[in-house]
């Protein structure tokens, strides 16, 4: 085996390694700079909550005894527009996977994004390394992996349009209304047209055979993370299908529908927060910090759950909109328990179990696959 391999070869052996030597300390320190980028940024927005906490110290006593002895019903509503909003987030990919050809229970599909939710929350990658435990679990239970790529793929791309219609269209009535600048139309503007213009994309380059061999490669990797073979042939077809159905309306509207759905039930929750604590927030106003941070939250993670970004942007963004410093906050961090918190720790027995999720696959007979 190692016969004459060094000396035919030595020159590229030697080269490879000075290479991959040189490239080491680059990365050493580019992960130093990420580090320290994600400590400051972490710092920087937790001390701009604690300077807020501290100036609207009063305000927040105020409020926190207001809400104790005459709002908590709607602290109650809240907790169930959070329930309704992860239900249906489940079901967006659902929808997505069954659109593309595959299949999963709702049971399954809440235990799958509930247990991701809480791996992009928890484990260092975010929302990216979330995706790929789910699908990882949606190959174990049955599905093909090229088909569980793309529903992915396209729930993803479906869901961040919907929110920036949503925001877009709540805006422009807070613009007709006076309630709101023009200007704050550009950026939902711009992102709406970036996601048509990158899913048109897509979608026609997916016709071609060198775009469709990436994710085949890419279907591949996970299928063999689950112990099992995704055969190149039938995820070249499966990939080609996604494109037929992306291009077909019907197949969209409903994922789009659970996509409008659960935004709204989740901005719901929020504007109720501010209800709870005294203060009844516009819906543009209110639509502008949460159009924001969730645009933010599709980012790489600079931060576990972007936590401390949130909470900082959220508070200074209501604050210039006229909301009491104190109120702002407190309401803030009230919405953030029960839209992240609780859901990180309701979602912890699932991601226990997908992190712990053993290579092999079990038999179909045993995966309780539904057909």
């Amino acid at each position: 085996m190692f016969a004459g391999g060094p000396f035919r070869h030595g020159g590229v052996m030697i080269t490879a390694t000075t290479r991959a030597s040189r490239r080491t300390p680059a990365r050493r320190t580019a992960r130093s700079a990420r580090r320290l980028a994600r400590q400051a940024i972490l710092l920087a927005a937790v001390g701009m909550l604690i300077r807020f906490i501290g100036a609207g110290w009063d305000d927040i006593a105020v409020s926190f005894h207001s809400l104790l002895s005459s709002n908590a019903e709607l602290l109650i509503v809240a907790l169930g527009l959070e329930a309704a909003w992860l239900w249906s987030l489940a079901q967006v990919y659902r929808s997505s996977l069954v659109a593309m050809g595959g299949s999963v229970t709702r049971t399954q599909a809440v235990r799958v994004s509930m247990g991701a939710f809480t791996i992009s929350r928890i484990v260092p990658g975010g929302g990216a390394v979330g995706s790929v435990f789910a699908a990882r679990e949606l190959v174990v239970i049955g599905n093909p992996a090229a088909t569980t790529v793309a529903s992915m793929v396209v729930s993803w791309w479906i869901s961040m349009s919907s929110l920036t219609t949503l925001v877009l269209g709540g805006i422009g009535i807070g613009v007709l209304a006076g309630q709101v600048s023009p200007i704050y139309l550009i950026a939902p503007a711009v992102t709406l047209a970036a996601l048509v213009g990158a899913g048109t994309a897509v979608a026609t380059g997916l016709r071609r055979r060198r775009l469709r061999a990436g994710l085949v490669a890419l279907a591949q990797r996970v299928a063999a993370k689950t112990g099992t073979v995704d055969d190149p042939a039938q995820a070249d077809d499966a990939f080609r299908t996604a494109v037929e159905r992306v291009r077909d309306p019907r197949s969209l509207l409903h994922i789009a529908l659970w996509g409008t759905a659960s935004w709204s039930f989740d901005a719901a929750a929020l504007w109720l927060m501010f209800e709870a604590f005294g203060h009844r927030l516009a819906i543009a106003p209110l639509l502008v910090g949460y159009g924001a941070v969730n645009l933010l939250q599709a980012l790489p993670e600079l931060t576990p759950g972007w936590l401390g970004v949130i909470e900082g942007t959220l508070a200074v963004t209501y604050a210039a909109f006229g909301i009491p410093t104190g109120v702002a906050v407190i309401a803030v961090l009230s919405y953030r328990m029960l839209s992240h918190w609780l859901p990180v720790a309701v979602g912890l027995p699932p991601a226990i179990g997908m992190l712990r999720r053993t290579r092999s696959p079990k038999p179909p007979a045993e995966r309780g696959l539904v057909t």
